[in-house]
């Protein structure tokens, strides 16, 4: 894209954000790329729900912190509705986790019901396995959890989505872990936030991460 042809304004926020974005990298040690190409089979690609065939990732940072690998990413796309009567511009600060424990793993998706229509309609189409998962089979969820967040998984790994999403996490994750979301896919935790960047929104994202990530990988789980 011509720079010269962006408008001061959309100027100003790149330059902003790859200001915080270099800057929280630098803090934690992450290696900062700037604009990746996903062809590119020089960077591991970021994948999860909102991985496509169009979309753009921009603020890639790589590197570990506290002994998890990590990445972070700007990523933006459009999506649409399968009928194409709707479509929406989506952003995300994503940041990955690889998990340490060897086991397997179900794919689960947590979000909010925030979220736009077109966004779950994209997610089930993309992922026809995921079913959304009842609540309460292993005990009583809280009213806050249940009213902000929705947890989709295959039908033969509802009960080990339920498990890794029980009431206590569930509870946990109502009080600290408002406007994001969560998927865990082949040994890799993602976090997701729809917010502009920040280092507040950034740390936050990180602590969440990492407990998520460390309570996966403990021995109790």
């Amino acid at each position: 894209m011509n720079l010269l042809a962006r408008k001061p304004k959309q100027l100003f926020s790149s330059r902003a954000e790859k200001k915080v974005m270099a800057q929280f990298a630098d803090r934690l040690g992450l290696v900062y790329f700037g604009y990746v190409d996903q062809r590119d089979d020089d960077h591991r690609l970021v994948r999860g729900v909102t991985v496509s065939t169009q979309h753009k990732d921009n603020h890639y940072c790589i590197g570990s912190y506290e002994g998890y690998d990590i990445t972070l990413v700007r990523r933006s796309d459009v999506l649409a509705k399968a009928n194409k009567t709707q479509k929406k511009h989506h952003e995300w600060l994503i940041m990955t986790f690889d998990i340490h424990l060897q086991v397997d793993l179900p794919h689960l998706f947590l979000g909010v019901h925030s979220r736009s229509d077109v966004f779950y309609s994209n997610l089930l189409t993309k992922f026809s396995h995921l079913t959304r998962v009842s609540l309460g089979t292993l005990g009583h969820y809280d009213a806050s959890f249940i009213e902000r967040y929705r947890l989709y998984s295959a039908p033969d790994q509802m009960l080990s989505a339920s498990r890794i999403i029980r009431p206590e996490v569930a509870t946990a994750m109502a009080q600290h872990f408002s406007g994001i979301d969560i998927e865990i896919h082949d040994g890799v935790v993602y976090i997701y936030s729809e917010h502009k960047s920040s280092q507040q929104v950034l740390e936050k994202m990180l602590q969440c991460g990492l407990w998520f990530v460390r309570m996966i990988d403990s021995p109790a789980q």
